[in-house]
């Protein structure tokens, strides 16, 4: 059997959606060494290289004409028999588009907000109408984001659409360095760990209040990630919060693994921002987290509590409560009792919950459904 995937977010972009766009082809690689599996990715360079036995190609993205273009000759050359995307527009739509011309059987992998927005041109609504219907199936990444789509677009078959939950996997770790060094944070420091793009919704402002809210110097925050630093910076500087906060900026894959090592909490306390339809489909981040035996906390929004055991490995709070984020803060670093049990429960939730075999069957499965 031979399988395309295709995606146009992949590493050495960070994120869960170029984590997955990786994982899952490699996974269903190894696990099944007798199929072929092709990737095929639309960035900033040309290449070609062999990963875990998958060919990976990859093509500068010149326009979205010219990925069209390039989409078609590959699905007409490929005789494949499975084609799936794991980004929506514009890959998804011509893999779903030139599938159906050549009757080949095509799969869409949904995140969060790029299958539950509203937003968007005329033409751009269109293209996700089409895209849907014309899918043999669609792979929502959380009950969450099933509900908001089939919600927004009703048009979709919901037999066509099953939840798969990402596998996780141990991170591998290339470049190693001492965290706490690098930062000057002593060894006693409670350090609580975010990581995400640093934008208004995945809440690191109200981290950082929480943190500010504990009245404790002992309590230490990191902030993973590129973005909209100036503001968050700003209110460290006016609140006198330099000696507790720090920003680490952008980090590689192969690095990130140092900082889940020397934290003891991890909390992304994300918000639905209704001005864009923005919400986080899951989290991949908490996962990572809890397999590296991090307690999380978490708020109430999309698909993060599907993503934690509350009150087993971790807590799920109110969007935009920041006394509520600072309280279990400090419970976590004041009770050991329930930090061992919770950061123990977190690597065993995580390893029965996000199997990459429960996943890669799941996928099987459908793809050969109604065949």
């Amino acid at each position: 059997m031979k399988i395309g995937y295709f995606t146009d977010n992949f590493p050495p972009r960070i994120g869960g959606v170029a984590t997955y766009s990786f994982e899952l082809p490699y996974f269903m690689k190894e696990l099944n060494p007798e199929m072929e599996v092709n990737v095929f990715v639309f960035g900033k360079e040309d290449g070609e290289e062999d990963i875990n036995g998958s060919r990976v190609y990859r093509f500068r993205k010149i326009s979205v004409f010219h990925t069209g273009r390039t989409i078609f000759r590959i699905i007409k050359a490929g005789k494949f028999d499975i084609v799936h995307a794991t980004t929506l527009f514009p890959v998804g739509f011509f893999v779903v588009i030139f599938s159906k011309l050549f009757g080949i059987r095509s799969f869409l992998t949904v995140y969060g907000t790029e299958g539950v927005t509203g937003y968007g041109s005329l033409i751009t609504k269109t293209v996700k109408y089409l895209t849907f219907l014309l899918l043999n199936g669609i792979f929502p990444f959380s009950r969450s984001t099933s509900n908001l789509m089939l919600r927004k677009y009703r048009m979709i078959n919901k037999k066509k659409t099953k939840v798969i939950y990402p596998g996780i996997s141990q991170l591998a770790l290339e470049k190693k360095y001492n965290v706490r060094e690098k930062f000057n944070i002593d060894q006693d420091g409670f350090l609580i760990l975010f990581v995400g793009r640093l934008v208004e919704r995945k809440g690191a402002l109200d981290l950082i209040k929480a943190v500010e809210e504990t009245a404790d110097k002992k309590v230490k925050l990191i902030l993973v990630g590129g973005g909209e630093r100036g503001t968050l910076a700003t209110y460290v500087s006016e609140h006198n919060l330099t000696n507790q906060v720090y920003f680490a900026g952008g980090v590689e894959r192969e690095e990130i693994l140092n900082y889940y090592q020397a934290a003891q909490v991890f909390s992304m306390p994300s918000f639905f921002d209704k001005t864009k339809d923005d919400i986080e489909g899951l989290g991949i981040v908490y996962l990572e987290a809890q397999i590296n035996g991090l307690p999380v906390i978490g708020t109430k929004s999309g698909g993060i509590p599907e993503a934690i055991e509350d009150n087993k490995t971790g807590f799920v709070v109110e969007p935009r409560d920041v006394s509520a984020l600072a309280e279990k803060i400090k419970l976590l670093k004041e009770d050991r009792e329930l930090y061992q049990t919770m950061s123990k429960r977190a690597v065993e939730f995580v390893k029965k919950e996000f199997d990459w075999q429960k996943n890669i069957s799941q996928h099987l499965d459908s793809y050969f459904k109604n065949k």
